[in-house]
């Protein structure tokens, strides 16, 4: 016997409530409940709908915008700023491996082989030369019209002097039979 009371459908549970047979009659007829229908969907607001498209429309104008921006050939002038701290210390490194070529050179020049001694001179000479031409034009810009550094740039002097030393030592060592025309 089914009791006249029943419990309502929990959550998740396959019986919702009275269904309709096909041929539209309700299969439960006792408890006279109707159907459930859910409401209606509202529509969006025209409101929102117009801000939507005003938003996508912009945004693709944005992006067309910002493309053909991007595609711009004009060229673009790049400037090369140098930084004379990092030259200065590239320069002082070059100074200390002229050092060491001249004390190569100095062990080299006993050596029987002659030839080995005199490759050795002659990179020590260009090396030594070309850092000397280095510091040259670095400090080119700086130079009184007289030829001399301004007293707030004389401590390139100690610099200049270093690499005399080092190119007047190697001079001292040259060998007998480099050929100097050679050199240039």
């Amino acid at each position: 016997m089914a009791s006249a009371r029943r419990r309502p459908p929990r959550s998740g549970s396959r019986h919702r409530g009275p269904r309709t047979s096909p041929d539209g009659d309700q299969e439960n007829q006792d408890e006279g409940r109707p159907v459930y229908q859910p409401p209606a969907k509202k529509a969006a607001s025209p409101v929102v709908v117009i801000i939507t498209l005003v938003l996508f429309v912009g945004a693709g104008i944005f992006f067309a915008w910002a493309y053909v921006k991007s595609r711009d050939t004009t060229p673009q002038i790049v400037i090369e700023q140098t930084d004379t701290n990092k030259e200065y210390k590239q320069i002082q490194l070059k100074i200390q491996k002229s050092k060491k070529l001249v004390r190569e050179v100095y062990q080299l020049r006993n050596d029987p082989d002659s030839a080995r001694f005199t490759r050795k001179w002659s990179e020590a000479n260009k090396y030594a030369g070309d850092t000397f031409d280095q510091l040259r034009a670095m400090v080119a810009d700086v130079r009184l019209p007289s030829g001399i550094l301004p007293p707030e740039y004389s401590g390139y002097n100690s610099d200049f002097t270093q690499l005399q030393l080092i190119m007047g030592d190697l001079s001292k060592v040259a060998p007998l039979d480099f050929d100097w025309d050679s050199e240039e």
